[in-house]
């Protein structure tokens, strides 16, 4: 009977050491998955030049983003992201079909407070609320000559990091670049934040305490 309890009161233990790690597996693989996202898009950005050929005047709208949102499901805030390329300059969110591919997936890196981008050809990595307890992102810092307090983070074809693309016009030439270095808070369910810095200048990002990965 002892031995009994004294198995019982071990596999208590290991169950618990067990769940913590399955907790600080979840706050990390959130954080690489949206660390590799931004470092995606600058990637992109840095093989897209979009100056255009037509010299229309918002041309820097379609600047490489990851934009993030907070949407309200069933009186919770899940917040999502998307990464994508504003192509009809119209200065509003990113739609389908001009999103980027995860490279690994196969799969948009698309979402919307509507069930309808649920499909299957959808990344569900992106619903950073429901898959990994994010509770909401703050931008912090990246501010701009222009001044912007979007939720989002573009960059151009050498790497730059700019905020608030969407007000870009034939008024504003430039005037969206990042002048301080980004932070984004992420916050979890369990009170353990992620934050990842982007710098300014050059947009290198990392995860703050992990910055050789």
């Amino acid at each position: 009977m002892i031995e009994l309890v004294f198995v019982i009161v071990v596999l208590g233990i290991l169950a618990s050491l067990a769940m913590g790690r399955m907790d600080r597996d979840i706050r990390q693989e959130a954080a690489e998955t949206i660390l590799s996202h931004i470092r995606l898009t600058q990637q992109l950005a840095l093989r897209d030049n979009k100056h255009r050929s037509d010299n229309n005047e918002n041309w820097q709208r379609a600047y490489w983003r990851i934009q993030f949102k907070n949407c309200s499901m069933l009186g919770d805030v899940q917040p999502i992201y998307n990464v994508g390329s504003e192509i009809d300059l119209g200065g509003s969110d990113i739609r389908k079909e001009e999103a980027a591919i995860d490279p690994i997936t196969g799969k948009y890196l698309y979402a919307t407070c509507l069930t309808s981008s649920l499909a299957d050809d959808v990344s569900q990595d992106i619903r950073i609320g429901k898959k990994f307890g994010v509770t909401s992102v703050n931008l912090t810092g990246c501010s701009t000559g222009g001044g912007s307090s979007a939720k989002q983070i573009a960059f151009d074809y050498l790497g730059r990091p700019h905020r608030g693309v969407t007000k870009y016009d034939k008024d504003s030439f430039f005037n969206q670049i990042v002048e301080t270095d980004c932070t984004l808070t992420i916050n979890l369910s369990t009170d353990d934040d992620i934050f990842i810095k982007v710098e300014r200048e050059t947009g290198h990002a990392f995860i703050v305490g992990q910055e050789a990965l």
